[in-house]
């Protein structure tokens, strides 16, 4: 297991990356510090100045390792760096020098750590590059301790001080958490597929399993005369075919969040006036707009419709040979969470079949309630001959 792996294991990526770039920041001090005074003759504050960062920053990753803290570790080291840095740029040339370049470098591991600390370093950088350049052009200049006879050994010292620092480590570090977030991201797609694929099969299971209740009514309704019991089953059944229709239309559409509503209630419509048989011209008319749905606010609507749409059927097309349901859904234009529904027929129905207070019914009841559970109203409009319903509820 390398070094970087262990740390990481241990304290995390961020840690890791900051104790293996103060690491090398360290050791590539101690012999540029090692290079300039014995081969460069540059002695006085520069040598002093990165003898005396690399074996503080040293100290503070060994302490780092009795606090563990990484706030105090990075703070540490990134005040060394400048004070180091901007100190070693006065002597060696102010603004020109090589190493104004690692000011740079304090922002980016500010960043890093956290934004906060990439805003600070921004503006405290700043002000010291503009420094760096006030004092150059101002009469007073500090002392360059870099000869002329080094001053192109010295550079190349730290620019490649800086290619190692940069390429070496944040390069290589930057490449390897690109590889964990690359193949992060196709695990993670992978998963999706599969819950997916999954969710589709549970519609799918959920829908057989309504359609085998289904079934089962059917053939329960068989052996039954009282012809009020067997309108009680087709009412039922009716309900149950909503929601497979529901759990259908999940299982074969892509998007498993929200359903395209036309489609759903178009068949819903025509399944219920197949199922009623009544040997009549019944059209529907619908006038639905572009909405997607979740299965949460398009089951309760769906069963809504049902039992309206039921109503009309059993009730408004007695003496009508030419029947009409129509159904409209369109978003408010003042309110883009907030929906119309209107339920309607051309037939004789009574509008108390439905809302009356006085009648009591397992369609009354459930209409009742899911359009409280859609945070909706309902009331009767105004029309000569048949009943229309208006709903307005919201998308939960």
């Amino acid at each position: 297991m390398s070094q970087y792996s262990f740390l990481k294991d241990n304290f995390g990526k961020k840690t890791a990356l900051t104790i293996k770039v103060s690491l090398t920041c360290s050791i590539m001090t101690f012999l540029c510090a090692f290079a300039c005074y014995f081969f460069l003759e540059i002695k006085g504050v520069i040598f002093y100045s990165l003898l005396i960062y690399s074996l503080v920053n040293f100290l503070n990753i060994v302490i780092f390792f009795k606090h563990k803290r990484l706030v105090v570790l990075y703070n540490i080291m990134s005040f060394l760096a400048f004070s180091v840095t901007y100190i070693t740029c006065l002597y060696s040339g102010g603004v020109g020098s090589p190493l104004s370049t690692f000011l740079v470098l304090i922002i980016f591991s500010g960043y890093a750590t956290s934004v906060y600390y990439g805003n600070l370093w921004l503006v405290i950088i700043t002000i010291a590059v503009s420094s760096l350049y006030i004092i150059n052009i101002s009469d007073y200049n500090f002392i360059n301790y870099v000869p002329e006879s080094a001053d192109d050994t010295f550079n190349f010292f730290f620019l490649l001080f800086l290619i190692i620092l940069l390429g070496g480590v944040f390069g290589r570090l930057m490449s390897k958490n690109n590889d964990l977030v690359y193949k992060s991201k196709i695990e993670i797609a992978k998963r999706n597929e599969e819950k997916s694929v999954m969710l589709k099969e549970i519609h799918h299971r959920v829908k057989n399993n309504l359609q085998v209740v289904n079934s089962l009514l059917r053939i329960q309704a068989r052996g039954v005369d009282d012809e009020n019991v067997k309108s009680m089953f087709k009412l039922t059944q009716s309900r149950v075919v909503a929601m497979a229709r529901l759990h259908e239309k999940i299982y074969n559409t892509k998007n498993l969040k929200y359903i395209d509503v036309n489609d759903h209630l178009s068949l819903l419509i025509r399944d219920l006036i197949h199922s009623y048989n009544l040997n009549k011209s019944i059209v529907s008319k619908l006038n639905i707009e572009p909405i997607k749905m979740s299965i949460d606010t398009l089951l309760p609507l769906s069963l809504i419709i049902n039992e309206l749409v039921s109503n009309s059927l059993k009730h408004a097309f007695n003496h009508v040979d030419n029947g009409e349901l129509f159904v409209e859904l369109r978003r408010l234009p003042s309110d883009d969470s907030r929906y119309e529904l209107v339920v309607g027929d051309n037939g004789v129905g009574s509008q108390d079949c439905v809302l009356s207070d006085v009648v009591s019914s397992t369609g009354v009841t459930l209409i009742k309630t899911f359009v409280r559970q859609l945070n909706g109203t309902i009331e009767v409009l105004s029309r000569k001959g048949g009943v229309v319903f208006k709903i307005l509820f919201s998308d939960i």
